[in-house]
């Protein structure tokens, strides 16, 4: 019986030791940091915050360029159709003349063979 008590002691005194241990590790990790750790916390937060600075430069300007790009194809756009416009018209204008001249080449052929041919 003696020897429980003494291991039931010497858990408990482990447990107070290991207690005590964790206690002064957490009390550690909210410690202040030092300045060098600060310091260099600082320097990364800033190099990071200058690479996404660059990169947020370098996506306007691509943004910019495509829209560029985007108004350059619309007046293209926009001429292409206004060309095609100008064809389809010609287009019809040419059709209408040509439907005419066949007509009066039908009549002028019907004409001619409702007249005698001289011989």
């Amino acid at each position: 019986m003696p020897t429980e008590t003494f291991d039931n002691m010497l858990k408990t005194v482990l447990m107070i030791a290991l207690m005590a241990f964790a206690a002064n590790t957490m009390a550690q990790s909210n410690a202040p940091l030092s300045l060098e750790v600060a310091q260099q916390r600082a320097r990364f937060a800033r190099d990071q915050m200058s690479d996404a600075e660059s990169k947020v430069r370098v996506a306007e300007k691509k943004d910019q360029i495509a829209k560029k790009h985007l108004d350059d194809a619309k007046i293209q756009a926009d001429q292409a159709a206004k060309a095609l416009e100008e064809a389809q018209a010609a287009f019809v204008a040419a059709r209408e003349n040509h439907d005419r001249a066949y007509q009066d080449l039908k009549r002028v052929h019907d004409s001619m063979r409702g007249t005698p041919k001289p011989q």
